[in-house]
C-alpha cells in the first residue's frame, strides 16, 4: 500500500473514532470495553481478578465520574459477603436480647411490654406470637436462628447492592 493510501486509512480512522482513545489505558490483568454508544467504559478483568471499585465509568465535564479502577486479585470472600454474614451473625446473637426487650421472657410475657400490648389480638396456637413466646422461654431453636441469620444476611446483601452508587452494565 502506498504512503498516500496509508494516510487516507489513518485519516478515516481518526474521523470515525474522533481521533482519541475513549477509555483509560488498559490496566494490568484486564482491559477496557469501550461502549461509545452509551458513552461509557466497562472494565473487564481476567480470570482470578476483579475491579477495585466501580467497573463502569463515564467521562463527564472533563473528569471521570468515579475513580479509575484497576484489576486486583479476587479475594476468597467478597467484602459484601462478609458484611452480610456479619449482620446475620449479629442478628442471631442479638435474638435473645431482642425477644427479652420486647417482653418475651423466660417467666412469660412481661406486664406492660410490647408483647403484652399485642398479645390479645395476635394470640393463635402455632402463630408467630406463640413461637416468639416459646423462644423467649426456652430459647430459639437452631432452625429459627438459622432462618433469622439467613434472612438478615440476604436482606443486608440486597440492600447493599441496591444502594451502590456504581452503574450497572
Amino acid at each position: 500500500m502506498s504512503t498516500t493510501g496509508m494516510l487516507l486509512v489513518s485519516l478515516c480512522l481518526v474521523l470515525i473514532t474522533g481521533g482519541y482513545a475513549f477509555c483509560p489505558g488498559d490496566p494490568p490483568n484486564g482491559f477496557w470495553d469501550e461502549d461509545q454508544w452509551n458513552e461509557r467504559c466497562i472494565l473487564r478483568c481476567h480470570s482470578g481478578f476483579e475491579p477495585s471499585s466501580c467497573h463502569v465509568i463515564r467521562f463527564h465535564r472533563e473528569k471521570w465520574n468515579h475513580n479509575i479502577p484497576i484489576c486486583q486479585t479476587e479475594p476468597l470472600v467478597s467484602g459484601k459477603t462478609l458484611v452480610a454474614v456479619g449482620a446475620g451473625t449479629a442478628a442471631v446473637v442479638a435474638l435473645p436480647a431482642v425477644l427479652a426487650g420486647a417482653g418475651f421472657t423466660a417467666a412469660g410475657v412481661a406486664a406492660g411490654s410490647l408483647a403484652a400490648w399485642i398479645q390479645a389480638p395476635f394470640t393463635a396456637a402455632g402463630g408467630w406470637f406463640a413461637a416468639s413466646q416459646s423462644a423467649g422461654v426456652i430459647g430459639a431453636a437452631a432452625t429459627t436462628k438459622a432462618g433469622v441469620g439467613a434472612t438478615v444476611a440476604t436482606a443486608t446483601h440486597a440492600v447493599s447492592s441496591f444502594f451502590s452508587n456504581c452503574e450497572q452494565e
